[in-house]
């Protein structure tokens, strides 16, 4: 790791201080390379805008910043440990390429805006992408919902069989979450998107630079103003980025959790496709759930993610070199979820329901509540209807309230319309 932007002294640092101190940062950075050299591309046309950069200097700069762009993306450039961090590369290839002219691209900024912008664009690019997921995942529910609307299911509470209940409830609780998840999602998207180019090193910098025109040139929403705390936002965005992964996949773990029970011997209500099983090292009978288990796992490494990140922002204000560590948190909680979520959709079509099992489970036990609200709609008190079904030696005797009585999105009420709408006009 020989190029240091900020070595102009000639003291040699040692190989052993250089590697403690970057970290796994060039291999993070290789997640925010692209959105680096975008916002470079914005802040050079802000500087041709207040006349820092000639015209035939920005054109120069963002030639070679665009090439730049597309070797990294082909491969043919690569971000390698002789970098301090992907903003020392853009500086250390430009100077390369047009000499002194290289030199004038961090004029106005410093690497602390620079990765702000950088990864809020990340985390921008990056929650559009999961919202898509969601998207998917919620339509490919409601697709098993109206599939098995009407199928009979056990209804369990305490892991006990409690009353009737249908597939068609099931799969469409999940879809309404995945629905209820892209709410979310939008309202972090407006919540992160303001720009924190031209904060510099959090106290701005003695140039008038124009921060609406790179707002508008990196399509954020509105300027993060002040630039102290836009430092100080470092971190705190990127808790709620994760914070928000971390309801969908909530979701993934409870999914998951399911599909372990309902598939088991002892359930023996639900199949997958052979495709996210395997198989016992030691066992030729076991089928072994394996995709469901890691799935339902992700989630504790996204909740490790965040904790991680919430203990290392315990901080004053101002710039401070623990923040350096915040970015695998985010990258790292990005690549689980985005991981996670992606095997859902197929593997949720796969799903096929035991109809057999599903209906004989359902006892007569089970159809006590039901049986109340026979007697409650015939005007008799609930608590004494309940009293009485509850203390009766033969519930035949008692009638029960049919499914189309329920109240709405309960079991043979669904309403399966009102949440397709829902999905249809988000955004």
């Amino acid at each position: 790791m020989n190029k240091k932007i900020w070595n102009t002294s000639g003291v040699k640092v040692s190989d052993e201080i250089s590697s403690f101190l970057a970290g796994e940062d060039i291999d993070l950075d290789n997640s925010i390379f692209i959105y680096d050299i975008d916002a470079t591309i914005a802040h050079i046309k802000g500087l041709q805008s207040i006349n820092i950069l000639t015209k035939n200097e920005f054109n120069r700069l963002n030639k070679s910043l665009k090439e730049l762009r597309k070797k990294f993306l082909e491969g043919s450039f690569k971000l390698t440990k002789k970098y301090e961090d992907c903003h020392s590369a853009i500086e250390f290839y430009l100077t390369k390429e047009l000499g002194d002219l290289g030199k004038k691209v961090h004029t106005g900024r410093s690497r602390n805006d620079q990765v702000l912008v950088a990864m809020r664009l990340f985390a921008k690019n990056n929650l559009n992408d999961f919202k898509k997921l969601n998207q998917s995942i919620a339509k490919t529910f409601l697709q098993m919902a109206n599939k098995y609307e009407h199928i009979p299911m056990p209804g369990y509470t305490h892991l006990q069989r409690a009353m009737p209940s249908s597939w068609g409830l099931w799969f469409s609780s999940y879809a309404e979450s995945f629905i209820d998840n892209i709410d979310l999602i939008n309202s972090t998207i407006d919540w992160i998107d303001s720009n924190p180019l031209g904060s510099a090193a959090g106290y701005g910098v003695a140039l008038p630079l124009d921060r609406k025109m790179t707002t508008k040139e990196l399509g954020f929403k509105r300027v993060q103003l002040n630039s102290l705390y836009t430092q100080n936002s470092r971190g705190k965005y990127e808790m709620q980025v994760i914070n928000t992964l971390k309801q969908s996949m909530l979701d993934v773990r409870k999914f998951a959790w399911d599909m372990s029970l309902f598939m088991s011997q002892e359930f023996n209500l639900l199949t997958i496709d052979e495709a996210y099983l395997t198989g016992s090292s030691i066992m030729p009978n076991k089928h072994n759930p394996d995709v469901i288990e890691i799935l339902r796992a992700n989630y504790s490494i996204l909740a490790g993610q965040a904790s991680e990140l919430e203990n290392i922002i315990s901080l004053p204000s101002g710039y401070h070199r623990d923040l350096q560590l915040t970015k695998r948190s985010l990258v790292s909680s990005f690549d689980i979820s985005l991981k996670s979520l992606n095997i859902l959709p197929k593997l949720i079509k796969s799903i096929k329901v035991n109809k057999k099992n599903s209906l004989e489970y359902i006892d007569d036990e089970m159809k006590m509540t039901d049986k109340v609200y026979a007697l409650v709609n015939q005007g008799k008190p609930f608590r004494d209807a309940y009293n009485q079904v509850k203390n009766s030696n033969d519930l035949s005797q008692f009638s029960e309230t049919t499914r189309s009585n329920y109240s709405e999105g309960s079991p043979g009420n669904l309403n399966l319309n009102v949440l397709e709408k829902r999905l249809s006009k988000q955004r």
